[in-house]
């Protein structure tokens, strides 16, 4: 890589809010690497396919090359990096069969999820999700924010796990989540997709009340699919943007 090539890196390089990546007390984490090359992944800093070097990112986040190791295995557990022997890491791409099998792992185990909680006796909590669900349509069609609309679907997330006793089930989906979630904010970027996102939120929420426990997993995992297709284009459009005009070599 060109010098010039390492500084644009750094300069894009996503952030913590919480802070530095480390200080004189701490050791780097390999987690906050993780999520923050997962975030630079979804920046395109790193597109599809796209080599990622173990020195360069150590470098990058001013580590050794252990915590990087680290995180890229974190990142291929998520499928949204692929280690090949002798090859080393890079980006997955929508055509790797790892990215997809995560994406149906999540998307089963959270049907499973919402079906259990349908047939689940009434509860505080219970009755808290039902409500964070039918929420979410009122706010989409006030035109609320982004950023407020993607908070009140994780609080939407958070009430379901709160009302599953299916703790188990709830760490395997949280284990494979947040390299998927590096994409929700450009994935509830457009009032269109926000409504429709809500609307779905809406009849997960009322098959829950009304003890439809198909019905529930139904939509479920129409939100997954409307998650996954986004994704989809995504990434084949950075791969696209990243083909070199014909009859030039691509840069090594």
């Amino acid at each position: 890589m060109k010098s010039g090539d390492a500084a644009e890196n750094r300069a894009n390089a996503p952030t913590l809010e919480s802070g530095p990546l480390r200080n004189e007390l701490t050791r780097v984490s390999a987690l906050a690497i993780a999520q923050r090359t997962a975030k630079a992944i979804e920046r395109g800093v790193y597109p599809p396919a796209s080599r990622l070097k173990e020195q360069e990112l150590a470098e990058l986040f001013n580590c050794s090359r252990a915590p990087v190791r680290e995180a890229l295995r974190i990142l291929e557990s998520q499928g949204l990096v692929v280690i090949e022997p002798m090859k080393g890491a890079r980006v997955a791409s929508i055509d790797d069969e790892s990215f997809y099998e995560v994406f149906l792992i999540r998307r089963a185990l959270s049907g499973l999820l919402v079906e259990q909680l349908a047939i689940a006796p009434d509860s505080a909590p219970r009755n808290k999700f039902i409500a964070a669900a039918n929420s979410l349509e009122v706010l989409a069609e006030t035109g609320v924010s982004q950023h407020a609309f993607a908070e009140a679907v994780n609080k939407a997330i958070g009430a379901l796990a709160k009302a599953s006793s299916m703790n188990r089930t709830i760490q395997l989906v949280q284990s494979l989540t947040f390299g998927h979630q590096a994409f929700q904010a450009e994935f509830l970027s457009t009032d269109r997709r926000r409504l429709t996102i809500a609307r779905t939120w809406r009849k997960l929420g009322q098959a829950v009340e009304a003890r439809q426990p198909k019905a529930a997993r139904a939509a479920v995992e129409k939100l997954f699919d409307l998650a996954f297709r986004f994704v989809a284009v995504w990434m084949k459009t950075q791969q696209a943007t990243e083909q070199p005009p014909a009859g030039r070599r691509p840069r090594r």
